[in-house]
């Protein structure tokens, strides 16, 4: 992925929350002459120092068979806004698009049912607690749900983390933007405008 290095994110403790905050990702592997893509909600864990990724399919979907083993790539899509040029002081620019993205790369590893019985603890632990808390996976139909799943892990081999928000312009032309952004009222707008004003600060 091509990414300015003004533009890079390196900070792990902010991809991570980044991921966890845009779980709902975009899977990407080749077959053939094709990609095929799974849109997909993934959680991570840091295991030895290295980011692992974890998600599930239903077991009736083949992707996951054709993705087993293989090299795939994964892309998580954060807020992103139109960046009009008239918001700038110095108006010698263009429009353009900021967005923050992070593109994770590895194999993808098909879970056994011990491993994919602890993944599923694990995803509701984090998507809805208070459903974990009711200790269902002892019942029946919990217990078939399982077999109509299959669960995989991906160790990141490569991570890389774009943060495209008007770096590389001078900070009164990125008090402007951010200043119209807040004035947009749509969420990404609200959270682009926060994260730039966060990093001005930094």
């Amino acid at each position: 992925m091509y990414i300015p290095e003004y533009f890079r994110q390196k900070d792990f403790g902010e991809i991570r929350h980044f991921i966890e905050e845009n779980l709902f990702a975009l899977l990407l592997f080749p077959k053939g002459d094709e990609v095929t893509t799974t849109l997909i909600p993934l959680i991570h864990e840091v295991e030895e120092e290295r980011l692992v990724i974890y998600g599930h399919m239903a077991r009736n979907n083949t992707q996951w068979k054709d993705a087993q083993d293989r090299k795939v790539t994964i892309l998580f899509f954060g807020p992103h806004h139109y960046i009009s040029p008239r918001w700038y002081e110095i108006r010698k620019s263009v429009p353009t698009w900021n967005y923050t993205t992070v593109r994770i790369t590895g194999i993808l590893r098909v879970l056994d049912r011990v491993n994919t019985e602890a993944f599923l603890l694990k995803l509701s632990a984090f998507l809805d607690e208070e459903w974990r808390k009711e200790g269902r996976e002892k019942e029946s139909y919990y217990q078939k749900m399982i077999e109509e799943i299959v669960a995989f892990r991906i160790e990141a081999k490569t991570v890389d983390a774009a943060w495209k928000l008007s770096q590389n312009h001078p900070i009164g032309d990125r008090k402007g933007v951010v200043d119209n952004l807040e004035k947009a009222g749509d969420s990404d707008a609200q959270i682009m405008a926060a994260t730039m004003k966060r990093m001005m600060k930094e």
